[in-house]
């Protein structure tokens, strides 16, 4: 963990906002997005998705309960509006008030204890990993300020565009997708992505769009890839590099970052959606020792190393089935 003086509120760009409100507004948000909308706390958050009817990730997103009858919703700039519109379409007569927020701003802190929240602003722990802090919903870029001023530990506000890789190395290090780069739209499967173990689905709670597909593929056992962290040597790959197993090619990779951000070092992590067998065939070399030379991993030619966090692991079998 850095210390506290290196340890800025983050604001994070292109970040989209829409607030849900009204009598039915957890009722409606419950019988459309995969997470247990219910059982999320005043002033908790957790991660979510609207999924196509057949099971494919359309939008991920964070839910953030403010009252028990008000709702936001946080995604990637660039899938707000469709997010909305789809949202619309649904509603129907139902007493669910639905707007864009254009003002709301969200920041990040990782420092061990939360700040003080001030007027303007709301602090939510993610629940999906330590790494990844707290989130800070504030009505304006003041009042963001206002909260980084207040709380004298953190060292101010963070604007810089370079700073946002701090956040980002620290969700990869934790395996968590984020946007349309991580989970392609239409394409992406939730247990692909591990976000049934983030907590962004439920299986018990009853109907949602998509809850067919999602389900069989759970009890099932019919996952066959998994999106995994792999930290690559002394550069950053670009989005869609190869990623290649003994020179053969088994996969691009995602979002990265440097770990500059993280503990020093001149590596960067990213993303990279993998073949179970394949995954399980770079483990052995690497528990075998690897004395040949086989088992190497490179991602846009650059050596590199899975770099798996505990809470993946057991990983299914190749078969796509959790091991006993």
């Amino acid at each position: 963990m850095m210390p506290h003086h290196d340890m800025p509120v983050i604001c994070h760009p292109d970040r989209g906002f829409l607030r849900v409100s009204g009598p039915d507004s957890a009722a409606f948000l419950q019988s459309i997005l995969t997470a247990n909308i219910d059982t999320i706390a005043v002033g908790a958050c957790r991660a979510s998705a609207l999924l196509t009817p057949q099971g494919r990730v359309l939008i991920d997103m964070m839910v953030y309960r403010l009252a028990a009858d008000h709702i936001v919703l946080q995604c990637d700039m660039a899938r707000r509006d469709d997010l909305f519109t789809r949202l619309r379409q649904y509603r129907l007569r139902r007493p669910v008030d639905m707007a864009v927020d254009n003002t709301l701003i969200l920041g990040h802190y990782f420092g061990e204890t939360p700040p003080t929240a001030v007027p303007g602003t709301l602090v939510f722990t993610d629940p999906r990993d330590p790494l990844l802090g707290v989130h800070i919903l504030a009505d304006d870029h003041l009042c963001l300020t206002r909260l980084a001023d207040t709380n004298h530990t953190i060292d101010g506000l963070d604007m810089a565009g370079a700073s946002i890789d701090r956040w980002h190395v620290r969700r990869i290090a934790a395996g968590v997708p984020e946007g349309p780069v991580d989970l392609v739209p239409e394409r992406a499967l939730m247990l692909e992505a591990g976000l049934d173990q983030l907590g962004a689905v439920d299986f018990h709670k009853g109907c949602y769009i998509g809850q067919e597909v999602t389900a069989r593929t759970h009890y099932r056992g019919l996952v066959k890839r998994r999106l995994v962290p792999i930290k690559v040597q002394t550069d950053i790959p670009a989005v869609g590099s190869e990623i290649t197993l003994d020179g053969r090619i088994i996969g691009t990779s995602r979002s990265s970052a440097p770990l500059t951000g993280l503990d020093g070092s001149a590596d960067s992590l990213c993303l990279g959606l993998l073949k179970l067998e394949d995954i399980h065939l770079i483990d052995r070399h690497v528990i075998d020792g690897a004395s040949s030379g086989a088992g190497a991993i490179t991602v846009g030619g650059l050596p590199a190393q899975l770099a798996i966090p505990s809470w993946m692991r057991p990983l299914p079998n190749a078969k796509g089935r959790s091991p006993a």
